[in-house]
């Protein structure tokens, strides 16, 4: 070959590699796509430049590129340092773990650790990371417990993870974690043992979801062995969904409680370094931390920081996103992205960014209160269910994200624990479907008639404001189209949760519904509407036939029973109307491209809201370019 062919061929070479340095990057990753070249090469000039390209790219592409197995997603090699800056909207006034006194997961979560989380190397078809569902035995993994097993209906075994030490840091000043750690936590939450004469934690509702458990016992040093007092067909779904996260013997010892942040110390992959009240969080890596990346094998974390930032006003949020000073935002601290015109505005202005839907049904899921009128009638609650137009508002609220097909206290799981919809009589189907001259002639049946001022009745709506406001609006506005005047509360979680556990005078109450998918655990998702537990429903539902059914479903221990008691309970729910049905819509979390590892996940499993994040790690090459 003469010297001017194979300059020619190098300077060939030299192009592609330049072509490939330049739309390589993640930034385009999504938008790559192969140009097939029109200019004709010799078939000997060809050969030459695919052979020595591809050897030479090949090198490149393997040293700079993984290929994530859990989502087939292609991402920059993982590398170590930097800061994840997230935005959020709360900060937890407790870190005591229990959810009700505050968001505390979205605080203490990769800080101390439960005995098994969602399995992060999984496929997203086994486990959806960005719907907060319920875990199964299939979708987990252990985490400070190894493993776990039940040798027989009424055990449970935990086998703890050797060689896991807390953080180096007073009073535990990094002393081995073992079973005995995890049998004084069981002991404290349920008032067992040494924490007899005290009775059980004010936070175990968290923990127990209607668990009869009849002794916790650290058998040797790395094996829990839990005994029920009854068979409990639900165990592993509430074994691996609760907030039974390991805190510190002796933290607890040494200032009573866990509500004091400051004071937190875990075992897991980040440390609480700094609250600034009001302003932020910041969290540095634990340099010991014991576990590796469950998808590359290297050892965890891979950032060095991860700061919140407390940002109650979307705009301000928005804002940061746009010009690079927040990396990302979603579930942790409920900062992700309610409004599809919020998205969209952020995708037009920075159409580099990550944006990832999640569709669940929170926030504007109405229930309604069955123990006093006009709501009590179900003939009102139908004619509510029929003045609203989920459809329209599916096209234009959500501008075509929303999805209005109806179901009941589950989503439409194909059968499993749900009421199939191919299964529901026609006169159901048209109950929820916008029919609001049938619901003007229910109300008129019932005996609420238009008055001199065109209103049959007022009706009080309690709002919880964790969630967007906006839907519970637009759903007053169709209320009033029919005669039927509606006043908003949107009300802190000291008074929203107060008002779940007694007799209020609200006709709906916003609240989660069709949320788990299917139960996964009976403790929480049937406890929301049964009252037959000996306290009151969130929604003031008392029915008979859901506390039987609910009284049953504790009571089995065969699945297909324990699945056709749920399906009995899905039906009546969807006959009788629990709740004003609402579009599954998706709320937006949302990622800078050099966060690297992000799929959109909104956690890994009960409570694990930071934990994901020492498992992602910053392009720094990226950022730099962008100039942040």
């Amino acid at each position: 070959m003469s010297r001017g062919l194979v300059e020619n061929v190098l300077s060939g070479i030299k192009a592609c590699f330049k072509f490939i340095g330049n739309y390589e990057h993640p930034i385009e990753r999504r938008k790559m796509f192969i140009q097939k070249g029109s200019s004709k090469l010799s078939a000997t000039l060809l050969a030459l430049i695919l052979g020595a390209s591809v050897f030479m790219a090949g090198q490149v592409w393997a040293a700079k590129y993984v290929t994530d197995p859990a989502t087939g997603e292609t991402w920059t090699t993982p590398e170590y340092g930097g800061t994840i800056t997230q935005a959020v909207v709360v900060f937890p006034p407790s870190c005591s773990n229990w959810w009700n006194l505050g968001w505390a997961p979205h605080f203490i979560s990769g800080v101390v650790e439960r005995l098994a989380f969602a399995d992060w190397a999984k496929s997203r078809e086994i486990w959806d990371g960005r719907v907060y569902v319920v875990q199964t035995p299939k979708m987990s993994r252990g985490n400070l417990a190894e493993s776990w097993s039940m040798p027989d209906d009424t055990t449970w075994i935990w086998n703890i993870r050797k060689g896991v030490h807390w953080h180096d840091k007073a009073p535990m000043n990094g002393r081995l974690f073992d079973a005995k750690d995890v049998e004084w936590n069981y002991h404290r939450y349920f008032g067992m043992g040494e924490f007899k004469e005290d009775g059980p934690n004010a936070g175990m509702g968290g923990i127990t979801y209607g668990m009869d458990i009849a002794s916790v016992k650290a058998t040797d040093q790395w094996t829990i062995e839990i005994k029920l007092n009854k068979p409990d067909i639900d165990m592993p779904g509430k074994m691996l969904n609760n907030y039974f996260f390991a805190h510190a013997p002796e933290q607890i010892e040494k200032y009573g409680d866990a509500k004091d942040c400051t004071t937190l110390v875990g075992t897991g992959p980040f440390e609480l370094a700094e609250v600034v009240e009001g302003s932020s969080a910041t969290w540095k890596k634990n340099p010991k931390y014991w576990a590796t990346d469950e998808k590359f094998g290297n050892r965890l974390p891979y950032i060095d920081e991860l700061k919140s930032l407390l940002i109650p006003d979307m705009a301000a949020r928005l804002a940061g996103l746009r010009t690079g000073k927040i990396d990302m935002m979603g579930n942790t601290g409920d900062a992700y992205i309610n409004s599809v015109d919020d998205m969209q505005s952020l995708q037009r202005s920075r159409p580099d960014i990550d944006i990832w839907p999640a569709y669940i049904t929170q926030g504007g899921v109405f229930f309604y209160n069955w123990t006093l009128p006009p709501t009590d009638d179900v003939r009102v609650r139908k004619a509510l269910q029929m003045a609203v137009d989920r459809e329209a508002i599916a096209k234009s609220f959500f501008k075509g994200f929303g999805d209005p097909a109806p179901y009941g206290i589950a989503k439409q799981d194909g059968g499993e624990y749900s009421w199939p919809y191919e299964n529901w009589p026609d006169k159901v189907k048209r109950e929820y479907q916008y029919h609001p001259e049938e619901a003007e002639a229910l109300l008129d049946a019932a005996g609420y008639k238009r008055g001199a001022d065109g209103y049959r009745f007022k009706l009080k709506l309690a709002h919880f404001d964790r969630w967007d406001a906006t839907y519970s609006e637009v759903i007053m506005g169709y209320l009033e189209a029919i005669g039927v005047e509606s006043e908003l509360r949107v009300m802190p979680v000291s008074e929203f949760g107060a008002i779940r556990k007694q007799e209020h005078d609200y006709a709906l109450v916003n609240g989660y519904y069709g949320w788990w998918g299917s139960p996964g655990f009976l403790g929480y998702t049937l406890s929301t509407v049964s009252s037959a537990d000996g306290s009151s429903s969130s929604i003031n539902l008392k029915d008979p036939r859901l506390d039987k059914l609910f009284l049953a479903a504790q009571k089995t221990t065969d699945l297909e029973e324990l699945k056709s008691i749920f399906r009995q309970f899905d039906e009546i729910c969807i006959r009788d109307h629990c709740a004003l049905n609402k579009s599954v819509s998706p709320l937006f979390f949302v990622s800078q491209p050099w966060v690297q590892g992000y799929f959109g996940e909104a956690g890994m499993g009960w409570g694990e809201r930071n934990t994901f994040h020492a498992r992602l790690w910053i392009d720094q090459e990226l950022k730099a370019a962008r100039g942040h």
